[in-house]
């Protein structure tokens, strides 16, 4: 293999390494959103948060000590970093969790297509990146996709006489907080790959932030039942709502975070943007498939804008990569 290929080779690894983690994690939040339904029906939103957290970093432990070793169980950084970093992922669950008791459902659903745009400025904040080819096409395709889906549950919903009402995109206080929960999560996407160490995979780095979420938690937890805003804990869950509970910590909490700190590590925090709008997509192939929903016209066709510019975003990546590659190759003249 020659200089030149070997750059190459390595472009189009992290490439299909990375599509494949966005993808993994894009399908399995995707099925979170129905399994989160059926668990609020039994667990407080802040209860079923630090329960999942609890079962996923028992799972994450149980691989780390199985596949690297009893070492790699302790932090290769400073334990300051690890605590912000889990604090980060804490603050997201909670803001959202938050942003969704004072906001209306289509507001959080609108708010949250703009994800590309949140990302790319926590990016560039953070990192100076700028932004990357194709980024305001896809985005514009996202935010239309995400926009006709949208429109189309509204008409759902006054068809069914459960109008979305005059309030239902009006200032409700709680905005601020999903935009915040959102810039919390790429935060701590981007600093968990600039603050461990480049020997630490993302199978540790996910061990360790997830196990160090747990105290925040439980903080949050507390103060959230001493405000009222907490119910009553379930600590005897009924058999199905156990299993749900389960498999909600193993594939949407677990093994989507690796797959998620996977793909950034490979394509970036900007790609990842795209890919979170995509979330809602699979969410409604997985309730159509096994759950027995029936999805919107607008659905599948916001749906498939979105994907459309996904896939926009990843072509232009190619065209780049396949570009740096030629130039890579070509003859320097001297």
């Amino acid at each position: 293999m020659t200089a030149s290929a070997a750059p190459a080779g390595a472009a189009r690894s992290a490439f299909v390494v990375g599509t494949a983690g966005y993808f993994i994690s894009a399908v399995l939040w995707g099925l979170n959103l129905p399994l989160s339904a059926a668990l609020l029906k039994h667990f407080d939103p802040f209860w079923v948060s630090p329960l999942r957290y609890v079962l996923a970093s028992l799972l994450l432990g149980g691989m780390v000590l199985a596949s690297l070793g009893p070492a790699r169980l302790r932090s290769p950084v400073p334990l300051w970093r690890v605590a912000v970093l889990s604090l980060c992922v804490a603050s997201f669950l909670v803001l959202y969790n938050l942003g969704l008791f004072r906001t209306h459902p289509m507001t959080v659903a609108a708010i949250s297509a703009g994800s590309p745009v949140y990302v790319a400025i926590v990016s560039r904040v953070m990192t100076g990146a700028r932004l990357e080819r194709g980024f305001w096409g896809a985005t514009a395709l996202t935010l239309l996709g995400a926009g006709i889906a949208i429109a189309g549950r509204i008409k759902a919903q006054a068809a069914a006489g459960v109008p979305a009402g005059p309030s239902a995109f009006s200032l409700q206080g709680g905005e601020l907080l999903v935009v915040a929960g959102i810039c919390c999560w790429t935060a701590y996407s981007i600093l968990a790959q600039r603050w461990f160490t480049p020997a630490t995979g993302q199978l540790q780095r996910t061990w360790l932030t997830t196990i160090g979420a747990l105290p925040w938690l439980f903080l949050f937890w507390v103060l959230a039942r001493a405000a009222g805003l907490a119910g009553e804990p379930n600590l005897q869950p009924a058999t199905v709502p156990l299993l749900q509970l389960l498999m909600s910590a193993v594939f949407c909490t677990a093994l989507a975070t690796v797959a998620w700190n996977t793909g950034v590590n490979r394509l970036g925090i900007q790609t990842g943007g795209m890919w979170q709008n995509t979330v809602p997509v699979f969410a409604v192939l997985i309730g159509m498939l096994f759950f027995g929903l029936q999805p919107l016209a607008e659905q599948l066709i916001g749906g498939a804008i979105v994907l459309a510019g996904v896939l926009y975003m990843q072509w232009q990546r190619g065209r780049g990569a396949r570009a740096a590659a030629l130039a890579a190759q070509a003859p320097s003249g001297r």
